[in-house]
């Protein structure tokens, strides 16, 4: 794993129980990123004190992230940032795969004119990104476009769909940094085929594509962190939406 030297220090927080919000955003992205490593332990004392905050709206934060999943509470109390574990990171894929498909085919009717243009930019800026191995930039705009191919979805779906998906690119930001082409590259011929059939207004070709788009990064990433574990979740999931396309032909 490379090694994060990035400050968890954070400018110009309010006082008292208005600096939650901000704290926990700004935790949440330490970890994602790897600031705070997976399985780190976490004293909330020295934390305070390193970011310059009272113990009570970092406890709430922390308590906000443990509900996400990204924190866990030891026996002691004592918080360790959550490890990775091959049979999370295959329970989040599956997850994301099924509801991103569903927020995909909702979403598409809307995919036109301006969204479709949209789509394209952010084809060109990965692309870019890629080539000039800006990972964070990359995901950004790999971000985004998820976003926008799901963004008609119910809120709380969204909200789901978030959560599963930024639980699994955390694998990606902190244990393939060392490769950033490798990895962009291949995906962009995915996500160009997935464009195109937004442009035909393939709904059955565009779910059939991005949840194959997904299964396929999810065992990369599997095979790469847990060559021997099986990713029985993932492949299920992809079976169910190929299987629906099958039967239903739309």
């Amino acid at each position: 794993m490379t090694e994060n030297r990035r400050s968890l220090a954070i400018p110009d927080l309010p006082d008292g129980r208005g600096a939650i919000p901000m704290l926990h955003q700004h935790l949440r992205e330490c970890v994602l990123d790897g600031r705070l490593a997976p399985g780190q332990p976490i004293s909330q004392v020295e934390l305070a004190q390193q970011l310059g905050v009272s113990r009570t709206p970092l406890r709430e934060a922390l308590r906000m992230l443990q509900e996400e999943g990204l924190v866990d509470a030891e026996t002691n109390q004592r918080m360790r940032v959550s490890p990775f574990d091959p049979s999370q990171l295959d329970a989040d894929y599956a997850c994301r795969i099924l509801l991103e498909s569903l927020a995909a085919d909702i979403t598409a009717p809307s995919l036109v004119g301006a969204k479709l243009d949209e789509l394209d930019g952010l084809l060109e800026a990965m692309e870019s990104a890629g080539a000039a191995s800006d990972t964070e930039a990359w995901i950004m705009h790999h971000s985004t476009f998820h976003g926008t191919l799901t963004g008609g979805a119910n809120g709380l779906l969204l909200k789901q769909l978030r959560s599963y998906a930024d639980r699994s690119v955390r694998y990606i930001r902190i244990y393939r940094p060392a490769e950033p082409r490798a990895w962009t590259a291949s995906g962009h011929d995915e996500h160009v085929g997935v464009v195109e059939a937004v442009r035909q207004r393939d709904v059955a070709e565009l779910r059939s594509l991005l949840a194959t788009h997904l299964a396929r990064t999810a065992l990369r990433v599997l095979a790469d962190f847990a060559p021997s574990y099986e990713p029985t979740a993932v492949r299920r999931s992809l079976a169910i939406v190929a299987n629906e396309r099958a039967t239903t032909g739309r």
